[in-house]
């Protein structure tokens, strides 16, 4: 982009700070992407089953509680950070909050890919001997560039499984994932939110198999 454009720009929307092609700061410090199609856009996560899992018929019901988040973490909007600066997304949100896009998400993988366990939520009223409890500590995209560079997409879940007939806590698992979008747009940012989600849960499922079997056999 040329002087002579962004002069242009500036004397067109002088409450913003134009800082790239399609990238907009909006004071004060709250970060906004142009979005690519129409205003208003929602976007869910990704997902392609890695394996088509036969579900046994010895699975283990295992509770997926809902996922607690900081209030900053808990609407449907994406979060963007730049230099400390904590914002969202212009005109773009997730189809739901980003706690339960996630808890879907794990729902999901757990049915797809996970036949040794039986994913239920807590509102199903099932009883299961195995409880997860999960916390969303992240889940930005961070321009740690700058903002014309592509965004890093940080997703950070703690886990803790719990054995209700004993009432023992039998494992306890922080997974974070970083993915770099393959461009600032919105369509690579989300892009980029589905492959760092679904590599969590992945590890997720991967762990909690792992607790619940040892678990069993002691």
């Amino acid at each position: 982009m040329t002087a002579a454009m962004i002069e242009l720009l500036r004397r067109w929307v002088p409450p913003v700070i134009v800082v790239a092609p399609g990238v907009l700061l909006a004071a004060p410090g709250c970060i906004s992407l142009l979005p690519e199609t129409e205003p208003n856009a929602l976007y869910r996560l990704e997902f392609a089953p890695a394996s088509e899992g036969v579900r046994s018929e010895n699975a283990v019901p295992i509770v997926i509680d809902q996922i607690a988040a900081p209030r900053a973490l808990s609407r449907a909007r994406v979060v963007v950070v730049r230099e400390g600066s904590v914002g969202y997304m212009a005109r773009a949100a997730w189809i739901s909050p980003a706690p339960m896009l996630v808890h879907n998400q794990i729902v999901d993988v757990f049915l797809a890919e996970v036949p040794q366990l039986a994913p239920v939520r807590g509102e199903d009223g099932v009883r299961a001997r195995y409880r997860m409890q999960l916390e969303l500590r992240r889940y930005e995209a961070i321009y740690d560039q700058d903002v014309m560079s592509a965004p890093m997409i940080h997703v950070r879940l703690q886990a803790r499984l719990v054995d209700r007939e004993t009432r023992r806590i039998i494992g306890l698992r922080q997974i974070h994932e970083e993915v770099r979008a393959s461009g600032n747009r919105q369509g690579a940012i989300v892009t980029a939110f589905s492959q760092a989600t679904n590599a969590v849960v992945r590890e997720l499922a991967i762990w909690a198999v792992d607790e619940v079997n040892t678990n069993e056999i002691g």
